[in-house]
């Protein structure tokens, strides 16, 4: 299982574009196969997105990279960050 989370710090002027850039991605991200979870979230001040991604295999999250929309993202985000995204990839901690 591949747990990610990605703090994603568009310039503010592109916050909005940015953001709609994402939902665009959510529902064909979300019906590939492999992927369980793909959320896009805001922080309060709305500076910055979190995506929130689970996939079942690292071959699933590959293939969700090679697609063309997220492609396009990825494109998108060359001019229009303020920072480089920030991937944290998570391993479960568990219950005792």
């Amino acid at each position: 299982m591949i747990n990610i989370v990605a703090k994603i710090t568009p310039q503010a002027s592109l916050f909005d574009d940015c953001k709609g850039r994402l939902q665009q991605i959510l529902k064909p991200t979300q019906t590939e196969v492999g992927c369980i979870r793909f959320e896009l979230y805001s922080n309060s001040e709305q500076t910055c997105l979190f995506l929130v991604e689970q996939f079942t295999s690292q071959a699933a999250l590959d293939t969700h990279y090679s697609q063309p929309y997220v492609k396009e993202v990825f494109a998108f985000y060359e001019t229009a960050l303020a920072k480089p995204v920030e991937v944290n990839k998570l391993v479960a901690i568990e219950q005792v």
